[in-house]
């Protein structure tokens, strides 16, 4: 109900005050349901520099509503209104989406309901805005880079995206995409596993042996199949966070938004000494 309520507010209110700060770009940055939270969404994630932002979306009469649960989406906000607009508006603010412009964002669509239809109505609204999202032709094997690029997770359409000469979306894949001959990195560039499933630490101490032999495994057999590496549903503490990324892991999965940035300012200025 709160992200149905704030979406409703955020997209009544004029842009010029949704519309941030640019801000350092936080590499591995990764914000959790971000249209969840009690700000708003896109545009405060971009301010605190993060570079990828997590969208879930249900189909409902031919429009894409923003939603954990598929309650009331009648009156949820579609995906165009509160990511896609809001997008165009920031780069017609700022001309640039981080302090780096050469910095892209992802969105990752985490598709909660009938893969095939989401996925058409999601191309649909890839035609009206590919001036701003990276494009693979694999026919060609080339790529027309925007400043967004479409991560597609959840209910995952494998053979839509597998089958479309002008793929405007990607797949988040996991565990068992790793040395896939078909599901290769070239359509899953990012693997993302559960950490409960995986691991019981939760900060306190030191992470037990057995688990961070198997972190170790994971993070290396997938850099080593050119994917990158994300754990959701992770304890949001700094700990956390410093051990993973000394493991090299390649995304936080984050709820703390501003927590996270001024952890990360920190962990930055210590490697440097």
């Amino acid at each position: 109900m709160l992200q149905k309520i704030l979406g409703l507010l955020f997209i009544s209110l004029p842009l010029a005050v949704l519309i941030g700060q640019v801000s350092q770009a936080l590499p591995n940055g990764h914000a959790h349901n971000d249209y969840d939270k009690s700000w708003p969404a896109l545009t405060t994630a971009l301010s605190k520099g993060f570079v990828s932002i997590e969208i879930d979306v249900f189909p409902y009469q031919n429009e894409l509503k923003v939603a954990h649960i598929g309650f009331l989406l009648g009156t949820a906000a579609d995906i165009e209104s509160l990511y896609f607009k809001p997008l165009e508006a920031w780069l017609e603010e700022h001309d640039k989406l981080f302090l780096d412009r050469t910095q892209r964002l992802t969105f990752m669509i985490d598709i909660k309901k009938d893969a095939a239809q989401t996925y058409a109505l999601l191309r649909i609204l890839c035609e009206r805005y590919q001036h701003l999202i990276t494009t693979h032709y694999p026919l060609q094997d080339s790529v027309s880079y925007g400043v967004v690029d479409l991560l597609l997770s959840g209910n995952k359409p494998y053979e839509q995206v597998l089958g479309d000469s002008i793929q405007y979306m990607l797949i988040d894949g996991g565990l068992g995409e790793i040395n896939d001959s078909i599901r290769t990195a070239a359509i899953a560039p990012r693997i993302s596993a559960r950490y409960g499933s995986l691991f019981t630490w939760k900060g306190s101490n030191n992470m037990p042996p057995n688990e961070l032999a198997r972190l170790r495994k994971i993070v290396a057999t997938a850099h080593a199949d050119q994917r990158k590496v994300r754990f959701w549903g992770m304890p949001n503490k700094p700990v956390v966070w410093k051990l993973l990324l000394d493991e090299g892991v390649d995304w936080m999965n984050v709820d703390d938004l501003e927590g996270y940035r001024v952890f990360y300012e920190g962990y930055q200025l210590r490697k440097k000494k």
